[in-house]
C-alpha cells in the first residue's frame, strides 16, 4: 500500500510540474510565435514603405526601423544594431545557401535550432545573402 502511495504522489508531482511548466511558457509568450510580433505591425500602421517608426517590446526595449511590406502588410524591420553601433550579421549559413545563386532565387538553410529558413538572395555589401521570408501578421 505504502508503495502505492509513493507512486500516485510521484505521478501527481509530475502532473503539477507540467502545468506549471506550460503556465510559465504561455505566459512568457511560448515558443509557437514565429515572424514579427504584433507591436511591429502596430507601429507601421498609417505609415508608408520606407518610413523610420518604433515600438516598445514587452521587455520594455525600444525598437526602431523602416517599415516594409510584409505579405501585402507594412511591417517594422528592425535596425538590429548593436551597442557598438554595428549591424548584427546574418550568419554563415545564410551567405553559404546564396552560393552560385542570383538575387531573387529562393533558397534554404537549417538555422542553429534545426528550423529550416527558406527566403530569397539579396545583396548585402557586395554578397548574397538569404533572407527569410516573414510570417504575416498575427491572426
Amino acid at each position: 500500500m505504502k508503495t502505492r502511495a509513493t507512486h500516485l504522489l510521484a505521478s501527481l508531482t509530475l502532473v503539477m510540474a507540467s502545468q506549471t511548466g506550460l503556465a510559465y511558457n504561455e505566459q512568457q509568450g511560448g515558443s509557437e510565435r514565429r515572424g514579427p510580433p504584433p507591436e511591429a505591425y502596430s507601429a507601421c500602421e498609417n505609415m508608408s514603405a520606407g518610413e523610420q517608426a518604433q515600438f516598445v517590446s514587452p521587455r520594455g526595449n525600444t525598437v526602431s526601423g523602416i517599415c516594409e511590406e510584409n505579405n501585402g502588410t507594412l511591417v517594422l524591420r528592425p535596425d538590429h544594431k548593436k551597442a557598438n553601433g554595428k549591424r548584427r550579421s546574418p550568419p554563415p549559413e545564410a551567405y553559404d545557401a546564396c552560393e552560385g545563386k542570383s538575387v531573387g532565387d529562393e533558397t534554404q538553410f537549417e538555422d542553429r535550432r534545426g528550423e529550416t529558413l527558406t527566403g530569397s538572395c539579396e545583396e548585402d555589401n557586395g554578397k548574397l545573402v538569404l533572407r527569410p521570408k516573414r510570417s504575416g501578421p498575427p491572426a
